[in-house]
């Protein structure tokens, strides 16, 4: 069987070119696929645990920690205690971090508004559609 005939290989590049995408969107800010996804997930639901950005952001603790470190350091997130568990905290966002959000979602919109501009919107929203299916399927922990 062809690597172009396989599942697995297409979502793999697939996912590889997007990502790469996302990195030319996010250069000018100096932001990883991974910070962007912790912002959007802290703008969305508030303050999470270390725990819950690993799950959304599919990295291991150790690598959770050391982003969190350098976001601490450009003033995007702050740390609080957990009101439920003093020996944990929780990861909020600052001014700054919040004020992201104006910034960066349609700066993201509009670089894939020219990368996908050959791909139809009745396919994307049918792609994602059966993304979000597929995600279900594999067990994404996620919404």
């Amino acid at each position: 069987m062809e690597l172009n005939d396989q599942l697995g290989y297409n979502l793999y590049r697939a996912a590889l070119l997007f990502r790469r995408e996302l990195i030319r969107a996010l250069r000018e800010h100096d932001l990883t696929p991974e910070q962007w996804q912790t912002l959007a997930s802290l703008w969305a639901h508030g303050p999470l645990s270390p725990s819950e950005i690993a799950r959304v952001t599919l990295q291991d603790l150790p690598s959770i920690s050391r982003m969190l470190s350098r976001m601490e350091k450009r003033g995007w997130v702050g740390r609080v205690e957990d009101p439920k568990d003093g020996r944990s905290f929780r990861v909020e966002l600052t001014q700054e971090g919040s004020q992201l959000q104006t910034i960066l979602p349609p700066l993201i919109f509009e670089h894939f508004e020219g990368v996908l501009d050959g791909f139809p919107e009745a396919r994307r929203r049918k792609l994602l559609e059966l993304l979000r299916e597929l995600r279900q399927v594999l067990g994404d922990p996620t919404p």
